[in-house]
């Protein structure tokens, strides 16, 4: 680790760390004052995923990273295969938990399907979009030239090795995937993931999860698709990485159909943008957010 990468303990110093209760156990990370900002992560992950974006947005805003139902120390019961609308439903109950009325979100990779979800369901919630490497997004056929969806199933086998056998390497492994540059993955990120991966109620739950995730069809009942990406009229801009499995291309194409949609894309990032452009994702997402929320 290079004196720029701070522990996630030092990044994290000035946040608050709890579980609460409401229609749902949840465990968020806190910190700043101002306009909420909800981070939602991607599957299998944690609100630690956003550890190098918490601080630095917390400078402007009311900053809520949260676990998922059945992901990080959240709850592992009452697991439902459909996925996406009990995670959007716990969104807005830990926002009635806090007592958040409507806040600015942003979603990577799965959380920002729920992030589009959660606009369209409640709109009246969602102040302003990110959607960062999103995932859960089905274009009209021929909508984009040359694009092919990847073949999700394809990893299924590996991700469940890993809950089975979290060891280091394994979960190493399963995470350098999703950076254009494995060797910028710290052993920190892995060994918080492993210690999670290693609850055998979260393991459990979690292989249940992403077989459903990855080749279900249940939850494919709740894709976006481009007619429901045009009933999307907050703010909403789209965050990419040049290396990201599927081709800046389809988040062009995001930001074309929302009422309200800008693209950024990051060079010489992969799919886990926040982390892999930190610097340069939390610039942009913190102007773009303010700008949304001055007076008109």
């Amino acid at each position: 680790m290079s004196v720029s990468e701070k522990p996630y303990w030092i990044e994290l110093i000035d946040c608050q760390v709890r579980q609460i209760q409401g229609k749902y156990r949840t465990r968020i990370i806190e910190a700043g004052s101002g306009p909420a900002l909800f981070l939602l992560h991607g599957t299998g992950g944690h609100a630690e995923n956003y550890a190098r974006n918490i601080a630095a947005l917390a400078k402007d805003f009311h900053v809520v990273a949260m676990d998922f139902l059945w992901h990080g120390k959240s709850q592992t019961e009452g697991y439902d295969p459909e996925v996406i609308p009990s995670l959007v439903d716990q969104v807005v109950d830990v926002m009635d938990q806090l007592g958040i009325a409507s806040a600015c979100v942003e979603g990577q990779s799965m959380g920002g399907w729920v992030a589009m979800q959660l606009a369209l369901r409640h709109p009246e919630r969602v102040r302003a979009l990110v959607l960062t490497t999103t995932m859960g997004y089905v274009p009209d056929e021929g909508a984009i030239p040359g694009y092919v969806e990847p073949d999700w199933a394809s990893n299924l086998q590996s991700s469940l090795e890993v809950l089975r056998n979290p060891s280091f390497d394994n979960v190493h492994t399963r995470m350098a995937r999703i950076l254009a540059k494995p060797e910028r993955l710290t052993d920190e990120a892995v060994m918080v993931r492993q210690a999670l991966y290693q609850q055998p109620a979260l393991a459990a739950v979690q292989q249940r999860f992403i077989a459903e995730y990855l080749a279900g069809a249940n939850i494919r009942r709740h894709v976006i698709t481009d007619a429901l990406a045009r009933q999307v009229r907050q703010p909403t801009l789209v965050y990419w990485g040049d290396r990201n499995r599927t081709p800046p291309a389809l988040g062009q194409h995001i930001a074309n159909q929302v009422q309200n949609g800008s693209f950024h894309c990051a060079s010489d990032t992969g799919h886990w943008a926040q982390f892999e452009s930190a610097p340069e994702h939390n610039e942009v997402v913190a102007a773009f957010f303010k700008a949304q929320l001055q007076p008109a």
